[in-house]
């Protein structure tokens, strides 16, 4: 019910749990008063989390994202630290106190700005990409947090002998875990798949979680760490979608209900009461943190016009914030009263984030309205493209493309030469470009030279026929994937160096997806399942039309 409405309302569903938590807990209504029971069985939500998010990052993506990962997540995060420590220091926290607050406060929810970014379509832009791997950078930084928080509760020892020491930890039980997964996982997933029975390869799933998690607590490291370290590895297979779909629903009911929990602690009575600290230190956090951002932006030389959508999207606090919080209350590092105040102000940001993210893109829009389809734009959103899909044509087939490698987040342009085309998918904020494909310097702004594969969607045969001859004579080993209306037609193009999709055989957009899909190594289960959800989520009519382009 509750992610009914958030949906409706267009609002993360961890704020509508934090919220009902709030009303409920101990403090509004005092529907529920004792709250401990619950929370070993709501930390299993964030146990869950931990693991799709690994589930979610298979090594090629780490690898072509490696440079804003890297560079930009590693800068955002010591920069904002480093400020917040040292302000946190300043007003009398000790040097420890000081860190874990300068680092929990530099992280960005994951769960909002994801779902922003999907909602508006922009996963797979440069501004996607950035926000994706900064968030990427600040989720690894968490799970090192959680472990070196693991091992201070029950040692005396300095916390930088502590924090390298649970670096060191951390990756060496990854090192075991790989051996692990690579010479018994995949080949036990394998042997249940074969057995054909739903229940058995969800039950194994869930233990394969719990195993791996409990065996990094045992190790003096966390359960969270576990299961994120489980999710990496079954990244890597072909069962991941499966395992994906099994888990979503558990996960989503064991999350929402650690927030709930969150919301139960929630105490509005210090907001109140120290109403002007709390206004304090939200108006600092989101204006620091901001500036922040954009001087990475300045430092990775990114326009002007991303870095203020950048900035503002990721200026909020974190849903992690709660579980370090709460870790740390209970270690003692952190008092009751810090960690109200924490957790008003990072509810407060999380609420707000829809609204800078809305800020963000109106300043942004009048910045670059001069140049919104001009040559140079497409230079600048392509400056970093590499293993790409450059998408020729926005009809009904390429949109389609489009919406299909989005789910997939594989980074693609678009391209077309029909104004009216590219100002409703400039509105939609997709990748698109005004501009004559005929032209080489097109595919060079595009970086073509990197493209994994280039999709003609245009059932113009002359088009299309000259098209592929300009990009074999340009790049000869380009994969040119294009559409066609029969079979002689299809021969010429494929003399030519193209691989033509014929409609009469399957939808052209399917097809043509299923194609880059296979460039990017997938299988061909993983193909059809994302073609089947896809078509699952399309309308009779919505699928006539699609059949009939």
């Amino acid at each position: 019910m509750v992610s009914v409405v958030c949906n409706k309302l267009r609002v993360t569903s961890v704020l509508g749990y934090l919220f009902i938590g709030l009303i409920l807990g101990p403090h509004v209504l005092g529907v529920f008063s004792d709250i401990e029971a619950s929370k070993n069985i709501a930390e299993l939500g964030v146990v869950f989390l931990l693991f799709t998010i690994g589930l979610e990052l298979p090594w090629d993506k780490l690898q072509e994202l490696k440079r804003y990962i890297l560079k930009m997540g590693s800068l955002q995060v010591l920069l904002t630290s480093t400020l917040f420590g040292a302000i946190a220091h300043y007003c009398g926290a000790d040097l420890t106190t000081s860190i874990l607050i300068g680092i929990a406060l530099s992280f960005s929810s994951t769960a909002v700005v994801l779902q922003i970014l999907s909602d508006q379509k922009e996963l797979t832009t440069r501004y996607g990409r950035m926000s994706f791997s900064v968030l990427l950078f600040q989720d690894f930084v968490v799970i090192i947090l959680l472990a070196w928080m693991t091992m201070l509760k029950d040692s005396s020892s300095s916390f930088l002998y502590l924090l390298g020491w649970s670096v060191f930890k951390v990756f060496l039980v990854f090192l075991c875990l790989v051996v692990f997964g690579r010479f018994f996982l995949r080949p036990f997933y394998r042997l249940v798949a074969s057995v054909g029975s739903s229940d058995l390869f969800f039950a194994v799933t869930i233990f394969i979680i719990l195993a791996i998690s409990f065996a990094t607590e045992s190790a003096g490291l966390s359960l969270g760490l576990g299961a994120f370290f489980a999710g990496l590895l079954l990244a890597e297979t072909e069962y991941k979608h499966q395992i994906e779909a099994d888990i979503k629903p558990f996960r989503s009911l064991l999350l929402g209900l650690f927030f709930m929990m969150v919301g139960m602690s929630l105490n509005p009575e210090i907001m109140l009461k120290d109403s002007s600290l709390v206004g304090g230190i939200f108006v600092v956090m989101i204006l620091a943190k901001a500036s922040i951002l954009l001087v990475t932006c300045m430092v990775m030389r990114i326009s002007v016009k991303t870095s203020i959508r950048f900035a503002l999207l990721l200026a909020g606090g974190s849903e992690f914030v709660f579980i370090l919080m709460k870790q740390a209350q209970s270690t003692g590092i952190v008092s009751d009263e810090l960690a109200q105040i924490i957790y008003l102000n990072v509810v407060l940001s999380m609420m707000v984030t829809p609204l800078l993210s809305w800020v963000g893109n109106f300043i942004s829009g009048r910045i670059g309205r001069e140049m919104g389809f001009a040559l140079k734009a497409a230079e600048e959103e392509s400056q970093d493209l590499k293993n790409h899909v450059i998408i020729v044509g926005f009809g009904a087939v390429g949109e389609t493309v489009h919406n299909l490698l989005t789910r997939r987040l594989i980074p693609h342009v678009i391209v077309d030469l029909n104004v009216a085309r590219v100002a409703l998918g400039h509105k939609k904020k997709f990748p698109i470009f005004y501009g004559d494909a005929r032209k080489i310097e097109v595919f060079q702004a595009f970086r073509a030279d990197k493209a994994k594969a280039v999709v003609v969607s245009s059932d113009d045969f002359t088009f299309s026929s000259r098209l592929v001859i300009t990009l074999k004579r340009y790049y000869p080993k380009l994969r040119i994937l294009v559409r066609v209306q029969g079979a002689q037609d299809a021969l010429k193009l494929k003399a030519l160096g193209a691989e033509p999709i014929v409609p009469e055989i399957f939808a052209p957009s399917f097809q043509l997806a299923s194609a880059v899909f296979e460039s990017f190594g997938m299988s061909q289960q993983e193909v059809d399942s994302i073609i089947e959800k896809y078509r699952q989520s399309l309308g009779k009519k919505e699928l006539q039309v699609l059949e009939q382009n």
